[in-house]
């Protein structure tokens, strides 16, 4: 069988101040002043200026004269952390005023929590994507892999699965309590849905050779799945009720991590143009159209509506960022150097999140599309096989 390409990437723990990049001439924004009556003993400081920092609608400073001061308190509350925040416009006129908590062993998610609902209720931005937690494969050794959350800074992170090789883990529903996962343990491979509420595992399907769920329908009823057929990978569409599948590619090559697009199309990579590249195909036909023209390397992709992130490699042998509509000829770079890899939309579509590889330094960035910013997280060393947000 032809050599399947898998991308492994860097990762993985906030380990410095938070960096940011402006690919564009910004707007002046208003300066805001963060301050704490609170004696908790640990850097949440750090996590709540971020968050207020990536909603990239405030210069955060320190001088007295800000055009707003936010100030927290958090105190201990048995098993809860509790967090009351107070926005003060000038002349100390209280703008908003409200009291959070949420479990010790999650802090951080305290402060996404709070920061994200301020900016909802007094109509700033939609910041919810910081309450979504992240998914990842990580591989530690030669067939050992571990599948953990964390929140998008990295700063928290939870094992759920070690030992043995189990991949591609993705989310199986927006509320983040299952996810489907493939574990390459046996000659026969399983793709199988984890329940995290009661730590139960369900089988989905096997097979052979290569086997893995890359995306859900929005009503969760199908998925489009990777499996080896004929000595190839090939894309199929499986009934998560009825477990029947449908092949949907019949190329004698590469065909791999489907997704759709809309409720009738998906797209998927492929080595039809003697690279990896992308190609659009109809759930109901079977002639794929090639998406993308640049590069010789695209092979990681994300989708939100009609939409596609995906990382290109250069001539200079950066890999770059890009995005693009499937029905109009939009294209828009967005990075401009070092090597942006494995772009995953949030799920608004206006925030994109990847891994930054600059020199020496890995970094988890957030893009923030609308505003034309990117927040790099230093990351440890580390390799990740798949992310889902």
């Amino acid at each position: 069988m032809k050599k399947i390409f898998l991308l492994c990437f860097s990762l993985v723990c906030l380990t410095a101040d938070i960096i940011m990049d402006v690919v564009s001439e910004q707007e002046v924004l208003p300066k805001i002043r963060i301050t704490t009556s609170s004696l908790v003993n640990f850097d949440f400081d750090k996590v709540i200026k971020n968050d207020v920092l990536v909603s990239s609608k405030f210069e955060i400073t320190n001088e007295n004269n800000a055009n707003y001061e936010l100030n927290y308190n958090l105190n201990p509350v048995g098993n809860n952390y509790e967090l009351s925040i107070t926005l003060k416009g000038m002349n100390n006129e209280i703008k908003y005023n409200n009291t959070f908590t949420y479990p010790k062993s999650a802090y951080v998610f305290l402060s996404h929590k709070a920061i994200s609902q301020m900016f909802k209720d007094l109509k700033l931005a939609d910041l919810d994507w910081m309450n979504k937690k992240i998914l990842i494969t990580r591989k530690i050794a030669a067939k050992q892999s571990q599948i953990l959350i964390a929140d998008y800074t990295l700063n928290y992170q939870k094992i759920i699965m070690q030992g043995g090789l189990n991949l591609f883990a993705k989310w199986a529903n927006s509320n983040q309590n299952e996810f489907y996962y493939t574990d390459y343990n046996k000659d026969i491979l399983s793709i199988y849905k984890y329940n995290l509420l009661n730590n139960q595992k369900t089988l989905i399907t096997q097979g052979s050779g290569m086997l893995a769920l890359s995306d859900i329908s929005k009503d969760g009823t199908k998925a489009l799945i990777t499996k080896t057929i004929e000595d190839q990978p090939e894309i199929f569409l499986l009934d998560l009720n009825t477990k029947n599948t449908k092949r949907l590619t019949m190329y004698k090559g590469i065909d791999v991590s489907a997704r759709f697009v809309g409720s009738d199309s998906f797209a998927f990579v492929s080595d039809r143009s003697s690279y990896p590249n992308l190609y659009l195909q109809g759930l109901d036909k079977t002639n794929a159209t090639q998406l993308v023209y640049h590069g010789k390397n695209n092979s990681a992709f994300s989708v939100y509506n009609n939409y596609i992130v995906y990382s290109s490699r250069e001539k200079s042998g950066d890999f770059n960022l890009y995005v693009m509509a499937t029905d109009s000829q939009y294209v828009r770079q967005l990075t401009l150097n070092g090597r942006n890899i494995f772009p995953n939309f949030s799920s608004d579509g206006k925030t994109i999140m990847f891994i930054k590889l600059l020199g020496m330094q890995s970094s988890l960035g957030i893009l923030r599309l609308d505003e034309n910013k990117v927040y790099h997280f230093p990351l440890k060393v580390g390799k990740i096989s798949t992310l889902d947000w």
